[in-house]
């Protein structure tokens, strides 16, 4: 009876192991001083006991005067040893980016996830939180702000001399790390007489690590310009002022101006005189169509002469006609010829 006993208690122990715990901790980076601009991260921690068995639910984030970006699908897998206890799990990141001087508040996100031998998903949910947004020294309220670590700007030209008619093409090339590639700011375009500008669709991407985390952004302008007059261009110097936020101080970033030498299209000359050749084709074009004029016109005359000829003479035809063929029957009689159809021998009495 006592081995029975036993070994229903092994069985039933896990049935009455407690419930595995879910924890989830947020916390943000850098810090709770940002700048306009600037790009913090509020990373959550979904911990638990014992182990997921699928991923993480997390709440959306509304921030007015910032922008928020999701987590992606993939998340770190983290530990921790809370209380003496070792926890295992999941971390997330939501990038928030505050275009508006203010203070902001994240409500607490309330996380629901299904860990190993839990019979029902579980929720949890962190504290909520508050950081403080100002404007960075330098930048005046409306203008575009740069936030960045590290800021790398390059340019190309598509020619430096060109004829009037031509397309010349600059291409900005802007990189700025730690921060999305929307928050990038075009260059600044000035229009230049005889230079007409089109402007271009930018192409704006973000950078990664090659793991998926974002580590920067990229904007690509196209200037396109068509020559419309004769002279010598300066194309202006761009320069681009960000906030760098390594070291906490101004930055600006430039690029020269270029140089570009536009001359007047000058008249073609070709290897084969093409005024020769169709004069020339010219020429044999009027004679073959004068020959084609000659022939129609002879074939008309002779056409118009046989008509009145036909027209004149076609009263005698008859008279003709009877008179030979009674010249001809007479003929036939001399020389005693028969005919050779009998049913005709009418015509030859």
């Amino acid at each position: 009876m006592k081995h029975r006993c036993a070994i229903l208690l092994l069985i039933a122990a896990p049935l009455w192991a407690a419930e595995p715990q879910l924890v989830v901790r947020a916390r943000l980076l850098p810090g709770s001083a940002v700048v306009v601009g600037e790009q913090l991260r509020v990373q959550v921690d979904v911990l638990t006991d014992t182990w997921f068995t699928a991923a993480a639910t997390l709440p959306e984030i509304k921030l007015p005067g910032a922008r928020v970006q999701a987590p992606s699908s993939e998340a770190a897998h983290t530990s921790q040893v809370i209380d003496g206890k070792t926890f295992y799990g999941l971390r997330y990141a939501y990038r928030i980016t505050p275009t508006l001087a203010q203070r902001f508040s994240v409500p607490a996100l309330t996380v629901s996830a299904q860990p190993g031998q839990a019979r029902a998903p579980l929720s949890a949910h962190s504290e909520p939180l508050t950081f403080e947004a100002t404007q960075p020294e330098g930048f005046t309220t409306g203008e575009p702000i740069l936030v960045a670590s590290g800021v790398r700007l390059s340019q190309s030209v598509s020619a430096s001399t060109l004829d009037v008619g031509d397309t010349l093409t600059r291409t900005v090339t802007l990189q700025a790390d730690d921060t999305p590639g929307l928050s990038l700011p075009p260059p600044a375009t000035a229009q230049l007489n005889g230079l007409r500008l089109y402007p271009q669709t930018p192409v704006i991407s973000n950078l990664d690590d090659g793991r998926g985390t974002v580590s920067g952004g990229q904007r690509i302008d196209r200037l396109v310009y068509r020559v419309e007059q004769a002279g010598h261009y300066t194309l202006p110097a761009l320069q681009v002022k960000w906030w760098d936020s390594r070291n906490h101080r101004l930055q600006i970033t430039q690029l020269p101006a270029l140089d570009v030498e536009a001359h007047a299209a000058g008249r073609y000359t070709p290897a084969f005189s093409v005024a020769d050749d169709l004069q020339a084709l010219g020429r044999y074009s009027r004679w073959q169509l004068s020959q084609h004029l000659l022939a129609w016109a002879v074939g008309a005359m002779l056409l118009a002469m046989a008509g009145y000829l036909l027209f004149q003479l076609w009263p005698r035809v008859p008279p003709l006609w009877r008179k030979a063929r009674a010249t001809l029957r007479c003929v036939c009689r001399q020389l005693r010829l028969l005919p050779l159809n009998p049913r005709h021998e009418k015509d030859f009495p």
